[in-house]
């Protein structure tokens, strides 16, 4: 005889305590629990302070290295700008027997100074495209003045003042050229350039040091005649300006200190120097402390203890 036994079991739960009630939701066939894990429908305000604290730590490493890239890159333009140049001064040469332009004295000739630009733009096509340093490329002042560190020079009133072209929109720039390497008027007899006549002048293209003569470069006029610290030819042109922001302070119109040859190129534009295309055609960045090492005239004697004390 088999006997099958069946005993009914019921059976009730009764969960206590912190834990929340459990229901079966029946249109996603789960569970879901009130309270601890209910669906979130945002971030709280830790979670977004920690992604603020880390979007901002990224830019901090981020911009640097951005603002440094942007520098270089336009370093890098500046260069090219003065490998146009350089070509354009060795093909007016090559056409003129290996002789520079005259640049005139205007105080003294009566001809109007500054032409370099105007006159290779006649010769060789427009040169607006390379005019100026990208780090340099905006107006001195409402109408443009002297140039700065991160400013142009010219064109407007200060170079109708100066006695310069009647082409008035082709004279700026943020370029300047040697104003020893070019021939000046025989007309302005001894008085030439820095009361030296010609015979500081290179007037022609050099084989020896060459790589040594600086022809164009970043500069905040039109063109510099640099002379050593201890020339007393003419006071102030062989030394560096007393402070960083020298020309800055100046009126952009009516600066008054021409004298400040050297000044005019010593100018922090490009992380502790200038860009310069030399007589050997290379380009290069110069470092501000360097530019006393150059031959920069005939008679000029170098020098390598110059002190910059703003410089960083």
């Amino acid at each position: 005889m088999k006997f099958i036994w069946e005993i009914p079991v019921k059976a009730k739960i009764v969960v206590t305590g912190r834990s929340s009630a459990a229901t079966r939701d029946p249109a996603v066939g789960a569970t879901t629990h009130a309270g601890r894990f209910s669906e979130r429908t945002g971030f709280t305000l830790i979670e977004l302070l920690v992604v603020i604290a880390v979007i901002a730590l990224l830019m901090g490493i981020l911009m640097p290295a951005l603002s440094k890239a942007r520098k270089l890159g336009r370093s890098a333009v500046c260069k090219a700008h003065l490998r146009q140049w350089g070509t354009i001064f060795f093909m007016y040469t090559t056409d003129n027997d290996d002789k520079f332009w005259i640049e005139h004295n205007v105080w003294a000739t009566g001809v109007t100074q500054g032409g370099w630009m105007p006159e290779l733009s006649k010769l060789y096509g427009d040169v607006d495209e390379f005019r100026v340093c990208p780090s340099a490329a905006k107006l001195n002042g409402p109408v443009g003045g002297i140039g700065t560190t991160f400013k142009q020079w010219g064109p407007g009133p200060i170079m109708e003042a100066h006695r310069f072209g009647p082409e008035g929109r082709k004279n700026y720039g943020s370029y300047g050229i040697n104003l020893w390497i070019n021939s000046i008027d025989p007309a302005s007899g001894e008085y030439g350039w820095r009361a030296n006549g010609q015979r500081r002048q290179w007037q022609r293209l050099q084989s020896k040091y060459a790589a040594q003569i600086p022809m164009v470069s970043d500069c905040t006029w039109f063109g510099t005649n640099p002379i050593n610290p201890n020339d007393s030819a003419r006071q102030n042109s062989g030394d560096p300006p007393p402070t960083e922001d020298f020309w800055e302070k100046l009126d952009p119109v009516v600066p008054g200190h021409w004298n400040w040859d050297m000044a005019r190129v010593c100018i922090n534009r490009h992380s502790r120097g200038i860009n310069m295309t030399f007589m050997d055609g290379s380009t290069q960045k110069v470092v501000l402390t360097d530019l006393w090492g150059l031959k920069w005239h005939k008679e000029y004697e170098l020098a390598h203890d110059v002190d910059i004390p703003w410089l960083p």
